[in-house]
This record gives C-alpha cells, structure tokens and sequence, in this order.
C-alpha cells in the first residue's frame, strides 16, 4: 500500500489545527487554503477523523472543525491506517495467506525488516511531534 495524497492530507489537516490554541475552531475551507489541500477533499477526511474521535465538526456562526484528541496520541501510522487501512510495503505483508511463495522467497525477510522499520517510525512519530518540528522551522524562517 502506497501512503496517499489522502492519507498527507489527512495528516496535514491534523497539523495545522494542533497549530491552532487549543480547543478553537477553524473552517475546513481555510485549512484547505493554508495546506494547499484541494477543497474537495476536505468534507470526506474530516468526517473521517471526527468518526475516530480526533476532530469535532460544528456547523452555524462561529463552527467550524477543532481538534479533539491530545496531539501526543495520534500517530501517523494511526492517522494512514485510519485513512487507507492496514500498512504494507509489499502485497505479501498485507495478511496472512497472500503470499503463496514465502517459505521460499529470498525477499520476503527483507520486506519484513524494511516494513518493521517504516512502521517504528511512523508510529513513533505523532502529530505533537510534527508540531514541534513546525514550530523549530518557523523559528529557523524568523531568524
């Protein structure tokens, strides 16, 4: 499976409203605006995220969309996984049974390590985490 233009949307819609004081709303349409994400698929990974908990959507004067959950809690694995399913660097990672040559396959091992070690980072990595690297870069740009 192939991270998505979905999946980086979704992570960066997360971003940007961890950017924002806790608690406040934002219109999706301005996120979209700010993160250069096409307005269209917004509405559908924001509903997304509100069903898992992370973001809450309020409409009339004054709503908008805010962030729910603690920055710290969220991962990007969670945040793929939510969006695109489970992760896998190769068809023969995805479950058991989809590989029929395993037992005799040189590569298999290797897609393992490789996938192990895409999967510690990512999980490993949340969007707190991505906030304070935002924040060190903006600091760079202030200088």
């Amino acid at each position: 499976m192939e991270i998505t233009r979905k999946a980086e949307y979704a992570i960066t819609a997360l971003l940007d409203l961890a950017l924002l004081p806790k608690g406040e709303y934002t219109l999706s349409k301005d996120i979209a605006k700010r993160q250069g994400i096409p307005a269209n698929f917004l509405p559908q990974i924001m509903a997304t995220l509100s069903r898992k908990g992370w973001v809450e959507a309020t409409r009339g004067a004054g709503g908008g969309v805010r962030l729910l959950a603690d920055p710290s809690t969220i991962s990007l694995q969670d945040i793929i996984e939510v969006i695109e399913g489970p992760i896998a660097i190769n068809k023969c990672l995805v479950g058991a049974g989809t590989c029929h040559n395993q037992s005799n396959c040189p590569l298999h091992n290797v897609w393992a390590r490789a996938q192990a070690a895409m999967l510690d980072v990512l999980g490993e990595t949340t969007v707190a985490d991505l906030v304070k690297s935002k924040n060190i870069l903006l600091e760079i740009r202030q200088k």
